[in-house]
């Protein structure tokens, strides 16, 4: 099994790449979508013409406010999808709809997708309020057709960064652990995901020692919008990992592009093939490094 994901989730970015305020107008809204509908133009393009690239191993993870027709199309056309369940821009855990089990059962995703920032040694009560939360939703998807796709995000906290002095010193000498720490406490507390969303780490020991505590399990690599040469380095380690399947990376592909759309610099078309390159390069280079 390979998954490679390609998510345009992130509301707050799409309202920032097209310089909308805190209360965007319908004008805005409807500029982010058509963003969208490009990106998803460039995946239904990668789609049709690598023969690599098929519906049994890549997706989309799309959010219902600027996504909703995207995944009501890609349902129509059995494409693997993802929808976000949390509430965008918080730093704790919370549902984005207050009945997500009606926003389930309307999207029927292949995926419930939760991003979580948990930092074993952060917000003690927080990391409490939130995992009860995610162990409520795991039950329910365990008995539904719907898999858990889990982001977890581990944010350094002041003493941490303090402490190494920079966040490149964290994500190599201090992250691992605390991954591993908050996959074991997650899964202790009940929470049971299909599907890890990771960050991808500089080692490939390292990850294997992340996949060595996520029982049967699968991992996917996610971008976390760095760099092109970032986030391939992260692919390329991760790959070699028995339990890593495949990647979600989003804005390092497409926010670019984006921006010379915007800019006047692209054209609609050139934009999309530009995308659908970049997504294309990541799964050959995670295809080369799984050997």
């Amino acid at each position: 099994m390979s998954l490679y994901i390609l998510p345009f989730d992130h509301r707050g970015s799409f309202m920032r790449m097209i310089n909308a305020n805190k209360n965007p107008t319908a004008k805005d809204i409807l500029k982010a979508k058509g963003y969208k509908r490009i990106i998803y133009d460039a995946f239904l393009f990668a789609l049709e013409n690598v023969k690599t690239i098929t519906k049994k191993n890549s997706g989309i993870l799309v959010d219902e406010w600027l996504g909703k027709e995207i995944l009501i199309d890609a349902n129509e056309r059995t494409i693997i999808t993802a929808t976000t369940m949390e509430m965008s821009g918080q730093k704790e855990f919370h549902f984005d709809q207050k009945d997500w089990k009606k926003q389930l059962q309307r999207l029927k995703p292949t995926y419930a997708k939760v991003l979580v920032r948990y930092n074993p040694e952060g917000d003690k009560k927080s990391n409490k309020r939130q995992t009860k939360r995610l162990v409520i939703l795991s039950k329910y998807l365990e008995k539904k057709k719907t898999k858990l796709l889990f982001e977890l995000l581990v944010p350094a906290t002041t003493a941490q960064l303090k402490k190494v002095n920079s966040k490149k010193n964290y994500d190599q000498k201090i992250r691992p652990q605390l991954m591993v720490k908050a996959i074991k406490e997650l899964e202790k507390a009940g929470v049971k995901p299909d599907l890890w969303k990771l960050e991808g780490l500089y080692q490939t020991k390292l990850m294997q020692q992340v996949a060595d505590e996520i029982g049967n399990s699968k991992i996917i690599v996610l971008g976390r919008g760095e760099s092109e040469r970032k986030a391939r380095l992260w692919v390329r380690k991760a790959a070699k990992v028995k339990k890593v399947v495949g990647f979600a990376v989003g804005r390092t592909i497409f926010q670019k592009p984006l921006e010379k759309y915007d800019q006047g610099k692209y054209s609609r078309q050139k934009t999309v093939k530009q995308i659908a390159n970049n997504y294309i390069k990541f799964v050959k280079v995670f295809v080369k490094s799984k050997g």
